[in-house]
This record gives structure tokens, C-alpha cells and sequence, in this order.
């Protein structure tokens, strides 16, 4: 399954796609790289950073990572949205 570009962001696809691309591949990321997706997490998800990590890190639906961490869906988008208008700040 390809890209699909979120209309809630305030990014062109084709910079949505790179942020998303990297973070499904953060174990083959430079230190650097893992460090800030790992501090974006932190910054933008607070206490639901690992919630937010899964979400950029992993395919799992954001329904399936919301009931593990005990956070809402809506909630959860939210944190995306930011994470990927904070990526080239």
C-alpha cells in the first residue's frame, strides 16, 4: 500500500511521504536521525510519546495503538499532525 497524503497536514505530499518513509525505517536511520524522531516524539506526544512513536514508527492502525496506550484516536492525529509540521523546523 502506497502513500496516501493527509489532508489535515500542512505539508505537500511529497514531504509527507519522506517524513513518514523515514520513520517506518528508524532502525536503519542514522543516530542522528533516530534521535530526532525520538525527540519529537517526546516534544510533541509529552506523556503519550511512545503512542505517538508507534504511530510513526510502525503500521499498526491508530485505532490498535489507542487502545493499548489508553490515549484517544483524536488525540493521537492531533500529535501527528504537529510531529509532521515540526519535521523541517
Amino acid at each position: 500500500m502506497g502513500f496516501k497524503k493527509l489532508r489535515g497536514v500542512d505539508l505537500p505530499e511529497e514531504k509527507q511521504g519522506l517524513v513518514r518513509y523515514i520513520c517506518l525505517n528508524c532502525d536503519s536511520q542514522p543516530k542522528r536521525i533516530q534521535d530526532k524522531i525520538q525527540r519529537l516524539c517526546d516534544d510533541v506526544g509529552g506523556a503519550y510519546g511512545a503512542a505517538l512513536r508507534e504511530v510513526m514508527c510502525s503500521r499498526k492502525s491508530i485505532t490498535a495503538i489507542s487502545r493499548e496506550h489508553y490515549v484517544s484516536e483524536t488525540k493521537l492525529y492531533a500529535m501527528r499532525k504537529v510531529f509532521y509540521e515540526k519535521w523541517f523546523e
